[in-house]
C-alpha cells in the first residue's frame, strides 16, 4: 500500500530531467516500500542500498563505488544513456552517514549520465539539506504524505489532466462504493500504510503509542539539543484539544512552566520530525486579520477523539497533500493557510497562490446550512470558489455561484 500519485513524478525520469529524487516524509509513511516497488517493477531490485546496514557501510569502506557491481548493464561516465539503458539506484537513510552530501555530490557528478539516484529518508533528510546545501541544482525534493483514498483503491491519477485551483471547472463525480469505503477506512484509522493495511483499531492503538514514542525519544534527540523530553511529550498531549484554533504560546508556557522560547523550539522540533504541521494566517486584503498565531495539525488525525477536530484535521492533511502535489507538478506556488479576523470571524482553510486566494474551505461534521463566514470572506477578499465540506459521502449542493456544500468523498475526489 503506497502513494501511487507521488510515484508518477518523484520516480519519473522525464519529470526529473536527470536530477536526483529526494523523497522525505514521516516515519513509516511508506518511502522505502515506494522505492523498492519501483525497483522491483523495472527488475532492478539489487540496486536498493540501506545505509543503516553495517555490512553496507563495510562495503563502502572497502569500495566507495560498491553499488556499481550490482548493475546489469555497462555504464558510461561521459555518454548520456537512454531511459532503457539507465539504472536506478536507491540510497535509503544515507543522510545518517557522515559527509553524506559530499558522497552524493561525487556519485551524481560522476554517474549522472548513467544512473538515476533516489534518496529516501525522514526528518533529518529534509532538515539537513537546508543547511549549507552543497547539492543545490542536483535534486528535486518530494514529500510523501499520508494516504488518499485513491491509494487504497489503486486508481492512478493523471497529473496532466488532474484538477488544480486555477481551473474553474470542478469535476464533481459521483463517488463509488469502493472510494467511499476507502475514505471511511482512512478516516477511522489514519493515513499510514501499516495500520490501514491491518485495518483494526486495536492494532492502530498499539502502533500509535510506539510511533509517538519513537519520534519523541529518538528522532527529536537526533535532531535537536532538547533535554526536557518529558515536557515535550506533555506538549504533544496538550495539542489535540487545540487543533483548529490559533495556538497561544503564552498559554502553553504557563501550563508547562517553561520559557516562551522553549515552547517555540519544541514546536519546531515536532514539525521537523513530521508529527505536526503548521498553517499560517492569511492577512493580505484584511485590515483586522490575525497576523501571528498559526494553527497546528497532526499528520496522524487518528490521535484526535473529538469528531469535529478529527474531521478538520483529516481534511487539513488531504489539503496539505494536494498543495504539495500542485507545487511539485509546477502548477504554481500554493500555500495552505487559514483566515481569521480579530473579531472572531474565521474560515478553516484558504489556499493561495503567490498571495492570491483561490479556495476557501470550511469543515462541518454534519451542518448543511451554509456557514455565514464563507460568504463574508468570499466577498471580502474576492475568492473565486468556496467549499463547505461535510462528513457525509456523496452530498452536493450549489448554494450560489462559486459556493458549494459538498460531502467528503466528492471533495476528496477532486484532490490528488
Amino acid at each position: 500500500m503506497i502513494d501511487h500519485v507521488l510515484r508518477q513524478w518523484a520516480l519519473d525520469e522525464i519529470f526529473l530531467h536527470g536530477r536526483m529524487s529526494f523523497i522525505c516524509g514521516p516515519r513509516q509513511i511508506g518511502k522505502t516500500t515506494l522505492a523498492q516497488s519501483h525497483l522491483e517493477r523495472i527488475s532492478q531490485s539489487d540496486n536498493y542500498h540501506n545505509w543503516d546496514s553495517l555490512s553496507l557501510r563495510q562495503e563502502f569502506a572497502s569500495d566507495t563505488f560498491f553499488f556499481i557491481e550490482s548493475m546489469s548493464l555497462p555504464l558510461s561516465r561521459s555518454k548520456k544513456l537512454s531511459a532503457e539503458e539507465r539504472q536506478w539506484v536507491v540510497f535509503d537513510e544515507i543522510h545518517k552517514y557522515p559527509r553524506w552530501k559530499n558522497i552524493l555530490k561525487g556519485y551524481y557528478d560522476e554517474w549522472k549520465n548513467s544512473i538515476n539516484f533516489v534518496i529516501t529518508g525522514s526528518a533529518r533528510l529534509d532538515y539537513l539539506r537546508q543547511s549549507g546545501d552543497s547539492l543545490v541544482g542536483r535534486y528535486f525534493l518530494f514529500k510523501m504524505n499520508p494516504l488518499h483514498p485513491n491509494d487504497l483503491t489503486g486508481f492512478v491519477l493523471n497529473r496532466d489532466s488532474a484538477w488544480h485551483p486555477k481551473l474553474s471547472m470542478i469535476p464533481f463525480n459521483e463517488p463509488d462504493k469502493t472510494f467511499q469505503d476507502a475514505t471511511a477506512q482512512l478516516y477511522d484509522l489514519n493515513g499510514f500504510p501499516e495500520p490501514v493495511s491491518v485495518g483494526t483499531k486495536d492494532f492502530y492503538e498499539r502502533w500509535k503509542n510506539d510511533h509517538i514514542s519513537l519520534i519523541t525519544n529518538e528522532d527529536i534527540r537526533d535532531l535537536s539539543r532538547i533535554t526536557h523530553i518529558q515536557k515535550l511529550q506533555t506538549l504533544v498531549f496538550l495539542l489535540p484539544e487545540r487543533v483548529g484554533s490559533p495556538l497561544s504560546l503564552n498559554n502553553l508556557k504557563n501550563i508547562l512552566g517553561c520559557a516562551h522560547a522553549s515552547v517555540k523550539n519544541w514546536l519546531e522540533a515536532l514539525k521537523k520530525v513530521y508529527l505536526v504541521f503548521e498553517i499560517a494566517p492569511f492577512a493580505t486584503r484584511l485590515k483586522r486579520s490575525v497576523l501571528k498565531e498559526p494553527k497546528y495539525y497532526f499528520w496522524d488525525w487518528g490521535l484526535l477523539e473529538d469528531q469535529g477536530k478529527r474531521f478538520e484535521n483529516f481534511i487539513a492533511v488531504q489539503l496539505q497533500r494536494a498543495v504539495s502535489a500542485w507545487n511539485e507538478w509546477g502548477k504554481g506556488d500554493y500555500r495552505l493557510m487559514y483566515v481569521r479576523t480579530k473579531d472572531g470571524r474565521e474560515v478553516d482553510f484558504i489556499i493561495t497562490e503567490k498571495d492570491k486566494p483561490y479556495l476557501l474551505i470550511e469543515c462541518k461534521v454534519n451542518e448543511k446550512n451554509l456557514a455565514p463566514n464563507l460568504i463574508y470572506f468570499k466577498d471580502r477578499i474576492k475568492v473565486p470558489i468556496a467549499f463547505q465540506v461535510i462528513n457525509e459521502s456523496a452530498y452536493l449542493k450549489q448554494v450560489e455561484r462559486g459556493i458549494f456544500i459538498v460531502g467528503r468523498d466528492r471533495f476528496l475526489q477532486i484532490l490528488p
